[in-house]
């Protein structure tokens, strides 16, 4: 890799963070923004190491916050990898910085949606007031799991998909797609990508607030009365999708399953969340489903009820803290 290779910055350190700069560094180089001091202080020790389901092991370059992306050449690419309840204070402080960290000869800073949910994308466009946004669907699932920061990925079963809104990105995506393939990590381009979007959407919206709520992973939550609450959801949110006027085709409910069945052992980041005290991601995923069917005239009685157990969560972390 030379000083043209275009260079691919990361925003978030976390377990998605950190399995993607295990990856991009495999064919560009690579620079984290980690703002936790001891995440940092695990990289800086031990690298970034991914074991399970996809082997791959990486020493991204680590920077302090994304001012910091200037003093190491800029990057052509920025994946925002953070949760969603983080984008808005991720893009006040990228707004006043596109400029000065771009990478030099590379043209306007391309950015990279890296959440679940259905308007991450969107929600970083009118943050930003761009259209140069990408948006990737992942299939994989990873947790850090050890002391020394250890990403195991739980579930990976390619391809993961990248699309645009704004056909100028079209050669970005295809290089992305390209060069994630070539390195294992089997990615496509696709026209569809909002149909990608809210396939993915619509499972985690089913089961990771189920899984919160009884505390338990995917597959004791498939082996349980929950299961129930599980298929209502993914009914509701098919509804609510064909009248957005996404059809996602015949045997989506069995497509869930499967991919479930991949992640019996995994433990949905909503779960940690609520473990930790942390806010949930319950907005980026059943309350849009809501607010969408309740527009579109959609019932979706429990989703209802699941968004509101899991935003009780969330009140009591915002009462608690003052």
């Amino acid at each position: 890799m030379t000083d043209q290779a275009p260079r691919i910055g990361i925003i978030g350190a976390g377990a998605m963070g950190s399995s993607l700069a295990a990856i991009t560094s495999r064919f560009a180089p690579t620079v984290m923004v980690c703002r936790n001091p001891e995440r940092a202080a695990q990289i800086f020790a031990h690298g970034v190491r991914c074991t399970g389901a996809l082997e791959a092991n990486a020493e991204p370059i680590i920077v302090r916050n994304a001012a910091e992306l200037a003093d190491v050449g800029g990057v052509k690419y920025l994946f925002i990898a953070v949760k969603t309840t983080a984008i808005k204070q991720v893009c006040e402080e990228l707004a006043p910085l596109r400029e000065s960290i771009k990478q030099q000869g590379g043209g306007e800073v391309k950015l990279i949606s890296y959440q679940n949910g259905i308007d991450p994308g969107r929600s970083i466009m009118q943050l930003l007031d761009t259209k140069h946004v990408m948006r990737m669907v992942l299939r994989y699932g990873a947790m850090i799991r050890d002391a020394t920061g250890t990403v195991e990925i739980i579930m990976h079963d390619p391809p993961h998909f990248i699309g645009c809104l704004d056909s100028s990105l079209r050669p970005n995506c295809d290089f992305l797609a390209e060069n994630f393939t070539k390195v294992g990590f089997g990615t496509k381009y696709t026209e569809a990508i909002e149909h990608a979007v809210w396939g993915k959407a619509i499972i985690n919206a089913a089961i990771n607030p189920v899984c919160a709520l009884v505390n338990a992973d995917i597959g004791s939550v498939f082996d349980s009365p929950a299961r129930a609450l599980v298929v209502r959801m993914l009914d509701e949110g098919l509804a609510v999708a064909r009248a957005e006027g996404i059809d996602l085709g015949d045997g989506f409910r069995e497509r869930a399953f499967e991919l479930a069945s991949m992640s019996t052992h995994h433990l949905p980041s909503m779960v940690d969340d609520i473990q930790q005290g942390r806010p949930s991601e319950v907005g980026q995923l059943n309350r849009q489903i809501v607010d969408r069917a309740k527009a579109l005239g959609v019932s979706t009685p429990t989703h209802e009820t699941i968004d509101a157990l899991i935003e009780t969560f969330d009140w009591q972390i915002y009462h608690q803290s003052g």
